[in-house]
């Protein structure tokens, strides 16, 4: 008897997890009207005290996930009074030139995001950028003449070498190494760090953000491309770019546009230091929420492949109850309903380092997006 009111006790609270488990799955709409009224008002509650929300994405090259974006970019604008964007891009060029011309193209040129950029021009929504890599267009033709004229302005000296060695390295970053050279870019290292610690720089707190942001991209690109190095540089320097954004401009709420890898909100020893939500978080705890975006039916994934793990109790998709729909999974009550599962790992497909994670712990939110589509590009 008492055997068997143990498996009754053990049943009953394995199927009180679950049906807590499924009371935080919501099903999405089709991607043209995605957000339902049911995850809008989950969305109100948790963003009530929110300056910054977290908008992922799996890859770079997933079309899906970024109309997925679009469709949250909307309500956060629409409902929310988000005006300001910041991208995974040219923290220098954006801050004087917010067009989108200075993103990269799979966002900038792709179809599937023809409409954000329609929408957040017509809602006057400013985009900004927090990478430290100097990509732009606009730092392409500008930044060594702003970086000059700045330091005449304030009446620091510099010689001609260092202005000529910048232009270069502009010019020529992906290729630092070879064209501008070893001992030229160590040169321009530390001219840069002693500009860094001139007293007159220190006062002037964009500029020196600036500086140390460029500081960070010249070390990056004297990093050959085998040495993992340059992810904790560039992903502790991006926390710090969006810090600055944030803080220099606290009346406004900030949408941020980057990867799934990092934006989460955990720093761990598998991610190799790709760690830019989590170190934004140290910094500011309490003021973001982090959405994660993933595309399911991929072209290049197998749909036995899928069934497998839609299957399978330690894969995220066998938390859904199909996966011909969209779904929004709302992490944050989820663990606070049941904290065990902060620390219960998954296989999952929001890409980071490992695909085996405690992912709920990563992220406030998990969004699947049944149909996936590749970027494209107008003919």
């Amino acid at each position: 008897m008492k055997k068997t009111t143990v498996i009754l006790l053990m049943v009953f609270g394995l199927n009180s997890i679950l049906a807590q488990i499924d009371e935080n799955i919501h099903e999405l709409n089709s991607m043209e009207n995605l957000l339902t009224d049911d995850v809008k008002n989950i969305l109100k509650v948790n963003l009530a005290d929110k300056k910054v929300v977290f908008l992922g994405e799996s890859e770079h090259h997933i079309g899906s996930d970024f109309l997925a974006k679009t469709e949250f970019v909307k309500y956060l604008v629409l409902e929310k009074g988000y005006k300001d964007i910041a991208f995974e891009a040219d923290f220098f060029g954006l801050y004087f030139d917010h067009d989108k011309t200075n993103l990269y193209s799979f966002w900038s040129r792709s179809v599937q995001c023809k409409e954000l950029f329609k929408f957040l021009k017509e809602h006057n929504v400013t985009i900004w950028g927090f990478d430290n890599q100097m990509g732009s267009g606009y730092t392409w033709n500008n930044f060594t003449n702003k970086l000059t004229e700045f330091l005449k302005n304030n009446s620091i000296s510099y010689d001609e070498k260092f202005k000529e060695t910048t232009e270069n390295y502009i010019k020529n970053r992906k290729k630092a190494d070879k064209i501008v050279g070893k001992s030229n870019l160590e040169y321009l290292i530390n001219e840069v760090d002693n500009l860094i610690k001139n007293d007159t720089v220190i006062k002037d707190k964009l500029w020196s953000q600036f500086l140390q942001s460029y500081k960070s991209d010249i070390i990056i690109n004297s990093t050959h491309k085998s040495n993992k190095k340059g992810i904790p540089v560039r992903d502790s320097q991006m926390a710090k770019n969006l810090d600055f954004l944030v803080n220099s401009m606290p009346e406004r709420k900030f949408i941020v546009w980057l990867a799934n890898a990092h934006m989460t909100k955990c720093e761990y020893d598998f991610m190799k230091g790709e760690t830019m939500g989590g170190q934004f978080v140290n910094i500011n705890p309490n003021i973001s929420y982090h959405i994660a975006i993933s595309s399911i039916h991929m072209p290049y994934r197998k749909e036995n492949w899928i069934e497998k793990s839609s299957k399978d109790a330690g894969n995220l998709l066998h938390l859904l109850p199909t996966t011909e729909k969209n779904y929004f999974i709302d992490t944050k009550r989820l663990i606070s309903q049941n904290p065990e599962y902060s620390e219960k790992e998954f296989e999952g497909m929001f890409n980071l380092e490992e695909n085996k994670t405690n992912w709920f712990k990563h992220f406030d939110a998990l969004v699947f997006i049944s149909k996936g589509e590749k970027v494209k590009y107008p003919k």
